[in-house]
C-alpha cells in the first residue's frame, strides 16, 4: 500500500506549473517528492524482504544482477528517448532535431513555451507506467508469514541491535555511507566549471558508466553466490577507495583519466549495488529481514546524508601540495578515497557463514579465466 501511494503522488508534481510564482512551485515540488520517496522507501523495505523469501540464497546475487541488468538498460534508452524530445522544445536545435519535428509534423508544439507542460505529461506518464507496474507485482505470490505477531514493535526493531554480527555489518554500512556522502555533491559541477566537459563528454561518461555497469552485473551474480557478499565487498572497497584518486590528476582540458575512470567505476558500483541489498538479507535472521534491511538502510542512508551536508559545510581551500594545487573539491574527493579504503577495517570482522577469503577467490576466478581463455584458442586451431 506504501508503494502504491507513494508512486500515486507523483502524479500531482505537474500541478507545480499551475503555481504563480515560481519558488512556490519548486517547494511544493520538494515536498511532494519527500512524502512519495519516503512512502516508496517504506515499500522497498517490504519488497526486500518478500523477494528473500521468494528467491533462494544461493541464486540471490543471478537475480539482483539480472534484474539490475534489465532496469538499467530500460532506463538509459527511456532516458535517451525524453532526453532527445525535451531539447527538440530549445530553439537552436540541430539539423537531425529539426527534420525528424518537420517529419511528425509538429512544428508548433516544439516551442520554449510548451516544454514545462511537456515535462509536466513525463511526470503523468511515469506515474501511469509505475502504478501498471504494481498491478504486475501484486501478482506474485505472497511471502510467507514468520514473523511473531505477539512480538511489540519497539521488541522487534531493538532485536537486531542484539544481534553482534549485525551490528558489525552495521558499523561497516555507516561507514561505507559516510564515505561514499564525502564530496558527492560536487561530482557534476566539478566536471562542468572545472574540467570545462561539455554536456555531451559528460553525458558520454555516464553511458560509459552505465555500459560497464551492465556488461559487469553478469560476473558480479556469479561471483556472489559462489564466493559471498563479503569477500565481493573486499573487492569493491578498494576499487572504490581507488576512483576518487584518478580525480586527483585531472585538470581544465586533462581529463583523458576519467575515461578509464568511469569503466572501473562502473564495474564497482554494479558489484556494491548488488551487495548493499543482499548482504543484509544473507546474515539476517529468518523472518526478521524487513526489520533487519529497515534499520540497516535508514542508518547508513542518513549517514551519507550527514557526510553530504558536511561537505558543504566544511568546504575546504584549495590545496597546494608544492608540486600541485589541488582543487577544493579534489581535496574532499581525496579524503573521500581514503575514507572509503579505511571503511575496510568495519568489514574485516563481520561473518558470513559461506563467505571465501578474497585469496582463493581471486586465485579461482584466475584460473577460470585461463581456463575460459584456453578452451577459446583450442576452439580457433580446430576449426583451422
Amino acid at each position: 500500500m506504501s508503494k502504491l501511494q507513494g508512486r500515486f503522488l507523483t502524479f500531482f508534481l505537474a500541478l507545480s506549473l499551475l503555481f504563480p510564482v515560481q519558488k512556490q512551485g519548486i517547494w511544493f515540488v520538494l515536498c511532494l517528492l519527500f512524502f512519495s520517496a519516503g512512502l516508496q522507501a517504506m515499500g522497498a523495505n517490504i519488497w526486500i524482504a518478500w523477494i528473500s523469501d521468494l528467491i533462494p540464497l544461493s541464486i540471490r546475487g543471478r537475480f539482483f544482477s539480472r534484474r539490475n541488468q534489465i532496469l538499467i538498460s530500460v532506463g538509459l534508452v527511456i532516458s535517451y528517448i525524453l532526453s532527445f524530445h525535451v531539447d527538440l522544445f530549445e530553439t537552436s536545435g540541430s539539423g537531425i532535431k529539426q527534420a525528424y519535428i518537420k517529419f511528425i509534423g509538429a512544428e508548433s508544439y516544439f516551442t520554449p513555451a510548451n516544454q514545462a507542460w511537456f515535462l509536466g505529461g513525463i511526470f503523468l506518464f511515469a506515474t501511469v507506467i509505475g502504478l501498471l507496474g504494481l498491478i504486475i507485482l501484486a501478482k506474485q505470490p505472497e511471502r510467507k508469514l514468520y514473523t511473531d505477531q505477539s512480538q511489540g514493535l519497539r521488541s522487534r526493531y531493538s532485536e537486531p541491535f542484539r544481534d553482534k554480527n549485525f551490528r558489525l555489518l552495521l558499523a561497516f554500512g555507516v561507514w561505507w555511507m559516510l564515505a561514499i556522502g564525502i564530496g558527492s555533491p560536487f561530482w557534476g559541477p566539478y566536471m562542468m566549471k572545472k574540467l570545462t566537459m561539455s554536456l555531451f563528454e559528460m553525458q558520454l561518461y555516464s553511458t560509459l558508466h552505465m555500459a560497464s555497469s551492465l556488461l559487469s552485473f553478469t560476473f558480479w551474480g556469479k561471483f556472489i553466490d559462489r564466493f559471498g557478499n563479503k569477500t565481493a565487498m573486499k573487492i569493491c572497497v578498494v576499487l572504490g577507495g581507488l576512483n576518487p584518486m584518478f580525480w586527483l590528476f585531472t585538470s581544465a582540458g586533462n581529463y583523458g583519466i576519467l575515461w578509464f575512470e568511469g569503466a572501473v567505476s562502473g564495474f564497482m558500483w554494479a558489484g556494491t549495488g548488488i551487495i548493499t541489498t543482499n548482504f543484509v538479507l544473507s546474515i539476517a535472521a529468518k523472518g526478521k529481514e524487513q526489520a533487519y534491511s529497515g534499520i540497516y538502510a535508514a542508518l547508513t542512508g542518513s549517514a551519507m546524508m550527514l557526510s553530504t551536508l558536511a561537505s558543504g559545510i566544511f568546504y575546504p581551500e584549495a590545496l597546494d601540495l608544492g608540486f600541485r594545487v589541488l582543487e577544493p573539491e579534489q581535496v574532499t574527493f581525496g579524503i573521500g578515497g581514503i575514507m572509503r579504503w579505511l571503511s575496510f577495517i568495519p568489514l574485516l570482522f563481520v561473518v558470513e557463514k559461506k563467505g571465501t577469503p578474497l585469496r582463493k577467490a581471486l586465485t579461482a576466478s584466475l584460473l577460470y579465466a585461463l581456463e575460459r581463455i584456453n578452451c577459446y584458442w583450442a576452439s580457433i586451431f580446430k576449426r583451422g
